[in-house]
This record gives C-alpha cells, structure tokens and sequence, in this order.
C-alpha cells in the first residue's frame, strides 16, 4: 500500500516539474514571429525600442513594415501609435489584416493630429476577429519620413 502512495505522488511531482504555471504559460499574444520592410535600405527598425522609420520612395509606390501575429480584436478595441512625421497622403497609417479576409486601414478615418506633424494616433475597430498582420506605411509620393512607434491593438503592445 505505501508503494502504491509513494508512486502517484512522485507521478505528480514530475507533471508539476514539466507543465508550465498559468504565470509561466505563453501569453495570449506573443511577440510576432516574423517581420518583414519591403525595402530594407528604406525601413530603419529598432527592435531595442520598437521604433521604425520608413522612408518613402515615389518610385515604387511607398515602403512599409509588416509583421505577422495573431491578436484576438473585437470591433470597438482601438489601435494606437505615435509617429513623427507630416500628416497627409496615406501618412501616418497602419493597415491590419484579420483572419479571413477583412481588412482596416487607420488612415480612413483621419488619424492625423491638429498640429499635422506628430502626435499620438487612435483607431476604433470595426471588425472582430484575429488580426494575422499589421503594416506600418508610408507612401506620401514625397521621399519623406516617418516614424512609428508605441503600437498598440486591441490592448496588446506590439513588440518587433
């Protein structure tokens, strides 16, 4: 009778050793695993501090920054960010892609600040669902820059 004691709670002992503690689960997002520019000589990324600067090139339509995650978003969880850079034609703007399809664009809504060079940017979500990427764009037709940073959707701070 002992042995038959002393087995289920070594058995125990071994599954606490081996399964993770909710605290050491992996969380429900997690740092995106790839993360791609579309032109590495026109996007600057700090992953130190999850800034990027994208430059713009007329000659290709814009640049941008992108990458792949898995965010749980309902509609009316926001997105935010803060840039650095002139307001207008397409800039600031971060374009999400959800599972399935749908897809948003922040600039749609008029994200610029009244002084139209920087600031803090907030979107509200129209739709639910998981969001499988997000790009930061910049496609002005100027050459300028800009540079994004403080990401945040549906609550979650995005590390890249």
């Amino acid at each position: 009778m002992r042995k038959t004691l002393i087995a289920p709670a070594i058995t125990l002992g071994l599954v606490a050793l081996v399964m993770p503690s909710a605290a050491q689960a992996a969380p429900e997002n997690p740092k995106p695993l790839r993360c791609v520019s579309s032109d590495p000589t026109d996007v600057a990324v700090n992953s130190m501090t999850n800034t990027v600067t994208i430059t713009d090139d007329p000659s290709t339509g814009g640049n941008n920054f992108g990458c792949y995650t898995n965010i749980k978003a309902v509609a009316g969880d926001t997105i935010s960010f803060t840039f650095t850079g002139v307001c207008g034609g397409g800039v600031p703007r971060v374009f999400v892609r959800f599972a399935g399809g749908a897809s948003e664009n922040t600039f749609d809504t008029g994200t610029c600040v009244s002084d139209g060079t920087t600031g803090t940017a907030t979107y509200t979500l129209v739709n639910s669902g998981n969001i499988k990427s997000f790009a930061f764009i910049n496609d002005r037709g100027d050459s300028g820059t800009v540079t994004y940073s403080n990401l945040a959707i549906a609550g979650t701070t995005v590390d890249f």
